[in-house]
């Protein structure tokens, strides 16, 4: 939804634009090459239902694999950069918690803004959040293009100069970035002195909780009741309070359970938090790391740490009740000692330490696809090939594999030489969808995962082809150019009048939407005059259809009679620029 929520920044009614077909794919072509996801590879879910607007996606996603042995590449962070009409550069930065998924976990997010600053030295509290940006393209498991590259090495220099606000009390000069796991660099972000810590964590390590029993007066411990019961009793009555959350908040937040994937939270608690008191200060940590080993000695993690007066922000501010406001504390419940033990799965650890280990042999054989002219015209063949095969000699494994375009009853076994025939123009795709099926204890699991290869050999109008492909007629046609001509309403007019939330209505609405020429010419001529640009986009939509063959299916006399003088016109202004 990223993209879409740059095209609709400031409109109403996002909820309508969001759920047509036509604004994503307008939204993607518009945006497609300005934003890069990074995700660690093998984690990329399954869709339950394949959109052809996913091929607009493909070059965004990039999957990255740190290089520790074990470690994940586990940050939540988005860097937005804005430039303002004045050519001022603005960053906004999300330090999160939570997953890009649908789940429905508690988490935490810090949001800040900052201006590019003209200071020729860098600011030291930002360079670990520089270095995390710099190292993305490196992580990759395929070669980053060359754009993305730059992009990205641009954001890392300018970043060193942003000069970010910092939430209200705290101290700025004391706020900071940390990241750790990149180039094999460790972070020790919590210090040695702490009078008093509160712990949030989904997840634990005994090991991790002493060392914080042993370096403070007092640690406070909230966390998920399954986690808890894994740490040792000892451990916990260590501990000044242990707590985890209300379990109705629990099922108020799940709404169609499923079977996550290893170290996935679909609910409950998945917030990291640290507090810690030193003197008259208290430092609040909050992103990505839990409170375990694999965070701190293996992962790629990312957080921030605001400092401010103990009073204000330190563990008994945050963990008191205030009269009249429900408060994090109101979402707690004292975890008993004696406490039922929650059904576990045994097995559980067992299968997602093979699922891991399986998916990383998968992904260091380098797949790519290889396509090749089919036996009948306009079809093609995928072939899979290997810089190693993956030798999973566990007889308790199966792996099968397809592309997502493509239904699983044409997956196929894993084998050195798999290929996929007869597949049309629209199922060529990179994203290979891997199911890895296993057995333990005569218990049998499955994980199913995308990733997203190398392609070579396609056709290069394969985004062309989906765009024909989505506009099945004439009516169609005129929406989505009526769409874009009105999007380009740089006053939002159009928005605010409801005219696009009109245009972008079902199609079986047509008839209602007076899509006449005189409303076509008074459109145009309004795009026209607020200048070329939304004018070159429609071109650019009837050059597309013209190179798939479609144009004169969809574009008829009538249009193209009002069309061609007024492009001709807009052609002029743009040629005087």
């Amino acid at each position: 939804m990223l993209p879409l929520s740059f095209v609709f920044f400031d409109w109403e009614r996002q909820d309508e634009e969001l759920s047509d077909p036509l604004a994503l794919l307008e939204a993607l072509r518009l945006n497609g090459d300005r934003f890069s996801v990074f995700c660690q590879a093998g984690n990329i879910r399954l869709p339950t239902k394949y959109s052809p607007l996913v091929t607009f996606l493909e070059p965004c996603i990039h999957e990255v694999q740190p290089e520790e042995p074990g470690g994940v590449f586990h940050p939540k962070v988005w860097v937005v950069r804005y430039v303002d009409e004045d050519d001022s550069v603005k960053y906004r930065v999300l330090c999160l918690s939570r997953n890009l998924t649908f789940d429905r976990s508690w988490d935490t997010v810090v949001a800040l803004d900052g201006e590019l600053t003209d200071r020729t030295r860098a600011i030291s509290a930002n360079r670990p959040l520089a270095e995390f940006v710099e190292a993305l393209p490196n992580l990759c498991v395929h070669p980053l293009a060359a754009g993305r590259r730059r992009a990205a090495h641009r954001m890392a220099d300018e970043l060193l100069r942003v000069r970010f606000e910092w939430p209200e009390g705290f101290d700025a000069s004391e706020c900071r970035f940390w990241t750790s796991g990149l180039s094999g660099k460790r972070s020790a972000p919590f210090g040695e002195k702490r009078d008093q810590s509160l712990i949030v964590s989904p997840f634990l390590s005994d090991s991790v909780i002493r060392d914080f029993l042993m370096r403070g007066r007092a640690t406070h411990l909230v966390s998920r009741a399954e986690s808890l019961q894994d740490i040792p009793v000892d451990t916990l009555k260590g501990c000044k309070s242990v707590h985890f959350l209300r379990p109705q908040l629990s099922e108020e937040a799940i709404e169609e359970p499923r079977n996550p994937e290893p170290d996935e939270v679909l609910e409950g608690l998945h917030a990291k938090l640290f507090v810690i008191d030193r003197g008259w200060s208290a430092s609040v940590f909050s992103g990505s790391f839990n409170a375990t080993n694999h965070a701190l000695e293996r992962n790629v993690e990312f957080m921030v740490e605001m400092v401010g007066k103990k009073s204000k922000v330190g563990v008994d501010r945050f963990l008191a009740g205030e009269k009249g406001v429900t408060g994090f504390s109101d979402l707690l419940q004292i975890y008993g000692m004696d406490e039922v033990p929650m059904p576990t799965d045994p097995l559980r650890q067992e299968f997602d330490d093979l699922f891991r280990l399986l998916k990383r042999e998968v992904i260091e054989g380098r797949p790519r696809i290889i396509v090749s002219a089919g036996g009948q015209p306009a079809l093609f063949n995928m072939r899979l090939q290997w810089n190693e095969f993956p030798t999973i000699a566990d007889v308790r494994v199966r792996v099968k594999a397809w592309p997502i375009t493509l239904p699983e009853e044409r997956a196929q076994p894993f084998e050195p030489d798999m290929a996929f025939r007869e597949v049309s123009h629209e199922a060529l795709t990179p994203l290979l969808a891997i199911c890895l099926q296993c057995e333990i204890a005569g218990k049998k699991r499955e994980s199913s995962f995308v990733l997203n290869l190398p392609l070579e050999g396609a056709p290069a109008d394969r985004q062309d082809r989906v765009v024909a492909a989505l506009l099945q007629g004439k009516e169609q046609l005129l929406r989505y150019i009526l769409f874009l001509l009105a999007a380009g309403d740089g006053d939002g007019d159009a928005a605010a009048s409801g005219e696009l939330a009109t245009l972008l209505q079902g199609a079986g609405d047509a008839a209602d939407l007076a899509i006449t020429p005189p409303c076509l010419l008074e459109t145009m001529l309004r795009a026209l005059h607020r200048g070329p640009a939304q004018m070159e986009r429609v071109a650019s939509l009837l050059e597309t259809l013209q190179r798939c063959g479609k144009s004169s299916d969809l574009v008829g006399p009538e249009f193209q009679s009002i069309w061609e003088p007024i492009w001709e016109v807009a052609k002029q202004s743009i040629a005087k620029k």
